[in-house]
Protein backbone atom coordinates (compact mmCIF):
# COMPACT_ATOMS: atom_id res chain seq x y z
CA UNK A 1 0.00 0.00 0.00
CA UNK A 2 1.41 3.40 -0.95
CA UNK A 3 2.17 6.07 1.61
CA UNK A 4 -1.13 7.90 0.92
CA UNK A 5 -3.07 4.89 2.24
CA UNK A 6 -4.91 4.08 -1.01
CA UNK A 7 -4.53 0.73 -2.73
CA UNK A 8 -2.52 0.78 -5.95
CA UNK A 9 -4.07 -2.38 -7.40
CA UNK A 10 -6.96 -0.41 -8.97
CA UNK A 11 -4.53 1.80 -10.87
CA UNK A 12 -2.52 -1.19 -12.06
CA UNK A 13 -5.69 -2.98 -13.24
CA UNK A 14 -6.83 0.11 -15.15
CA UNK A 15 -3.40 0.40 -16.77
CA UNK A 16 -3.55 -3.27 -17.78
CA UNK A 17 -7.00 -2.83 -19.33
CA UNK A 18 -5.81 0.17 -21.30
CA UNK A 19 -2.68 -1.66 -22.45
CA UNK A 20 -4.67 -4.69 -23.66
CA UNK A 21 -6.80 -2.67 -26.05
CA UNK A 22 -9.80 -1.85 -23.91
CA UNK A 23 -8.75 1.81 -24.07
CA UNK A 24 -8.48 1.67 -27.87
CA UNK A 25 -12.02 0.29 -28.12
CA UNK A 26 -13.29 2.98 -25.78
CA UNK A 27 -11.53 5.66 -27.81
CA UNK A 28 -13.05 4.32 -31.04
CA UNK A 29 -16.50 4.22 -29.49
CA UNK A 30 -16.25 7.89 -28.61
CA UNK A 31 -15.14 8.80 -32.14
CA UNK A 32 -17.96 6.90 -33.90
CA UNK A 33 -21.24 8.68 -34.60
CA UNK A 34 -24.55 7.22 -35.67
CA UNK A 35 -25.11 9.91 -38.33
CA UNK A 36 -22.85 11.90 -40.61
CA UNK A 37 -21.22 14.80 -38.76
CA UNK A 38 -22.54 18.23 -39.66
CA UNK A 39 -20.72 21.52 -39.86
CA UNK A 40 -21.68 24.65 -37.97
CA UNK A 41 -25.28 25.91 -37.99
CA UNK A 42 -26.16 28.96 -40.08
CA UNK A 43 -29.37 30.97 -40.37
CA UNK A 44 -30.67 32.49 -43.60
CA UNK A 45 -33.36 35.15 -43.59
CA UNK A 46 -35.31 36.97 -46.27
CA UNK A 47 -37.68 39.83 -45.51
CA UNK A 48 -40.35 40.66 -48.10
CA UNK A 49 -42.66 43.61 -47.77
CA UNK A 50 -46.30 43.58 -48.80
CA UNK A 51 -46.98 40.65 -51.13
CA UNK A 52 -49.99 40.75 -53.46
CA UNK A 53 -52.24 37.84 -54.38
CA UNK A 54 -50.54 35.61 -56.95
CA UNK A 55 -47.01 36.69 -56.02
CA UNK A 56 -44.44 34.61 -54.23
CA UNK A 57 -41.20 35.10 -52.41
CA UNK A 58 -38.47 32.51 -52.07
CA UNK A 59 -34.84 31.90 -51.43
CA UNK A 60 -32.38 29.27 -52.61
CA UNK A 61 -29.20 27.94 -51.09
CA UNK A 62 -26.87 26.46 -53.69
CA UNK A 63 -24.47 23.71 -52.67
CA UNK A 64 -24.57 21.03 -50.01
CA UNK A 65 -25.71 21.09 -46.41
CA UNK A 66 -28.30 19.96 -43.90
CA UNK A 67 -31.78 21.49 -43.60
CA UNK A 68 -33.11 21.67 -40.02
CA UNK A 69 -35.93 24.20 -39.70
CA UNK A 70 -37.88 27.03 -41.26
CA UNK A 71 -39.99 29.79 -39.80
CA UNK A 72 -42.34 31.85 -41.95
CA UNK A 73 -43.89 34.97 -40.40
CA UNK A 74 -46.90 36.41 -42.22
CA UNK A 75 -48.30 39.79 -41.24
CA UNK A 76 -51.91 40.35 -42.27
CA UNK A 77 -53.94 38.45 -44.83
CA UNK A 78 -57.62 37.81 -45.41
CA UNK A 79 -57.98 34.01 -45.27
CA UNK A 80 -54.54 32.39 -44.62
CA UNK A 81 -54.35 30.97 -48.17
CA UNK A 82 -50.56 31.35 -48.21
CA UNK A 83 -48.64 28.22 -49.18
CA UNK A 84 -45.15 27.14 -48.14
CA UNK A 85 -43.06 24.65 -50.12
CA UNK A 86 -39.67 23.34 -48.99
CA UNK A 87 -37.61 21.54 -51.65
CA UNK A 88 -34.26 19.80 -51.30
CA UNK A 89 -32.45 18.83 -54.49
CA UNK A 90 -35.69 19.34 -56.44
CA UNK A 91 -37.79 17.02 -54.25
CA UNK A 92 -40.58 18.44 -52.10
CA UNK A 93 -40.18 17.67 -48.41
CA UNK A 94 -43.02 19.97 -47.27
CA UNK A 95 -46.01 21.52 -49.03
CA UNK A 96 -48.57 23.10 -46.72
CA UNK A 97 -50.52 26.28 -46.04
CA UNK A 98 -51.24 28.56 -43.11
CA UNK A 99 -54.94 27.67 -43.25
CA UNK A 100 -54.17 23.91 -43.09
CA UNK A 101 -51.81 24.10 -40.13
CA UNK A 102 -54.14 26.41 -38.17
CA UNK A 103 -56.43 23.39 -37.90
CA UNK A 104 -55.21 21.47 -34.81
CA UNK A 105 -56.02 18.17 -36.55
CA UNK A 106 -53.60 19.00 -39.38
CA UNK A 107 -50.58 20.19 -37.40
CA UNK A 108 -47.75 17.77 -36.75
CA UNK A 109 -45.93 17.31 -33.48
CA UNK A 110 -43.73 14.21 -33.54
CA UNK A 111 -40.13 13.67 -32.44
CA UNK A 112 -39.12 13.71 -36.13
CA UNK A 113 -41.24 16.55 -37.52
CA UNK A 114 -43.03 19.58 -36.15
CA UNK A 115 -45.27 21.69 -38.41
CA UNK A 116 -47.63 24.20 -36.85
CA UNK A 117 -49.02 27.74 -37.09
CA UNK A 118 -49.54 30.09 -34.17
CA UNK A 119 -51.33 33.43 -34.52
CA UNK A 120 -51.22 36.57 -32.44
CA UNK A 121 -53.45 39.33 -33.78
CA UNK A 122 -52.69 39.89 -37.46
CA UNK A 123 -49.36 38.02 -37.28
CA UNK A 124 -49.14 34.27 -38.01
CA UNK A 125 -45.98 32.21 -37.53
CA UNK A 126 -45.49 28.86 -39.29
CA UNK A 127 -42.80 26.61 -37.83
CA UNK A 128 -41.37 23.60 -39.67
CA UNK A 129 -38.73 21.64 -37.78
CA UNK A 130 -37.10 18.31 -38.61
CA UNK A 131 -35.77 16.34 -35.63
CA UNK A 132 -33.19 14.76 -37.89
CA UNK A 133 -31.76 17.31 -40.30
CA UNK A 134 -32.28 16.51 -43.99
CA UNK A 135 -29.23 16.38 -46.23
CA UNK A 136 -29.17 18.15 -49.58
CA UNK A 137 -26.38 17.99 -52.14
CA UNK A 138 -27.22 20.68 -54.68
CA UNK A 139 -29.96 23.12 -53.70
CA UNK A 140 -32.37 23.94 -50.89
CA UNK A 141 -35.36 26.16 -51.63
CA UNK A 142 -38.11 27.65 -49.48
CA UNK A 143 -41.01 29.15 -51.46
CA UNK A 144 -43.98 31.12 -50.12
CA UNK A 145 -46.89 31.64 -52.53
CA UNK A 146 -49.56 34.18 -51.50
CA UNK A 147 -53.14 33.45 -52.61
CA UNK A 148 -54.90 35.98 -50.37
CA UNK A 149 -55.36 39.72 -50.12
CA UNK A 150 -53.88 41.96 -47.44
CA UNK A 151 -50.50 40.33 -46.72
CA UNK A 152 -48.52 43.27 -45.35
CA UNK A 153 -45.23 41.42 -44.94
CA UNK A 154 -43.44 38.08 -45.06
CA UNK A 155 -40.24 36.92 -43.39
CA UNK A 156 -38.63 33.56 -44.16
CA UNK A 157 -35.95 32.22 -41.85
CA UNK A 158 -34.23 28.86 -42.25
CA UNK A 159 -31.68 27.07 -40.10
CA UNK A 160 -29.20 24.81 -41.87
CA UNK A 161 -25.82 23.25 -41.21
CA UNK A 162 -22.75 23.51 -43.36
CA UNK A 163 -21.44 20.22 -44.76
CA UNK A 164 -19.28 18.26 -42.34
CA UNK A 165 -15.51 18.26 -42.82
CA UNK A 166 -15.45 14.73 -44.29
CA UNK A 167 -18.50 14.98 -46.56
CA UNK A 168 -18.45 14.91 -50.34
CA UNK A 169 -17.63 18.27 -51.85
CA UNK A 170 -20.40 19.88 -53.95
CA UNK A 171 -20.04 19.03 -57.62
CA UNK A 172 -18.10 15.81 -56.99
CA UNK A 173 -19.42 12.62 -58.61
CA UNK A 174 -21.54 10.38 -56.42
CA UNK A 175 -21.34 6.64 -57.04
CA UNK A 176 -23.89 5.67 -59.70
CA UNK A 177 -25.00 9.26 -60.37
CA UNK A 178 -23.89 11.72 -63.06
CA UNK A 179 -21.76 14.71 -62.12
CA UNK A 180 -23.84 17.83 -61.56
CA UNK A 181 -22.56 21.33 -61.08
CA UNK A 182 -23.15 22.80 -57.65
CA UNK A 183 -21.89 26.00 -56.15
CA UNK A 184 -20.64 26.17 -52.56
CA UNK A 185 -23.52 27.20 -50.31
CA UNK A 186 -21.70 28.49 -47.30
CA UNK A 187 -18.68 30.46 -48.46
Amino acid sequence: MPANGKPWIGRVALGALLATGFGAAATLAVACVDRAPKGEAVTFQRDAGATATGQRTEFHVMGAGWFSAAEIVKDGGSNDATYVIVELDGAQVMNTSFVSLKNPMMELGTPNLVAKVRSDGSKSVMTIWYGTALKFRGIAAVRVAVQEDGVAGLRIRAVMNKPGPHEDKPGQPIAGQPLTLALPAFE
